[in-house]
């Protein structure tokens, strides 16, 4: 799997598969610091009619505490169909570490630098 650096951010397109329509695609930030899957803003979520799976507690930096509803997503990930959580919450799309598992992560930190992801 291959994406792009912009502005610093490691940056992977990822496919949304959604019934009776053409995969959406989604350019995500490669965020090793997040340990899940994904996160999408909650208006992409709501745009997308991704299915509700349940609501958590998340803790913020400035020590509050909200609720965050989980959805659930079906993408092409190494060229298979996953179904992954997927937090609706932030402005970015993020790429947690979740996904990364057993795969290397490779980025060139430049502009128009490459990522690659590929299974060990």
């Amino acid at each position: 799997m291959t994406g792009g650096v912009t502005g610093r951010h490691a940056l992977l397109p990822i496919p949304i598969r959604l019934p009776n329509q053409p995969d959406f695609p989604v350019e995500f930030v490669v965020d090793t610091g997040y340990t899940d899957y994904l996160t999408l803003p909650p208006t992409a979520v709501a745009a997308l009619n991704l299915p509700l799976l349940h609501r958590i507690p998340a803790a913020l930096a400035d020590d509050t505490t909200i609720e965050v509803s989980v959805h659930l997503a079906t993408i092409l990930w190494d060229g298979a169909e996953l179904e992954v959580p997927v937090l609706a919450t932030g402005r970015r799309p993020l790429l947690g570490a979740a996904l990364l598992e057993d795969f290397e992560l490779i980025v060139q930190f430049r502009d128009g630098g490459l990522v690659t992801i590929d299974r060990i």
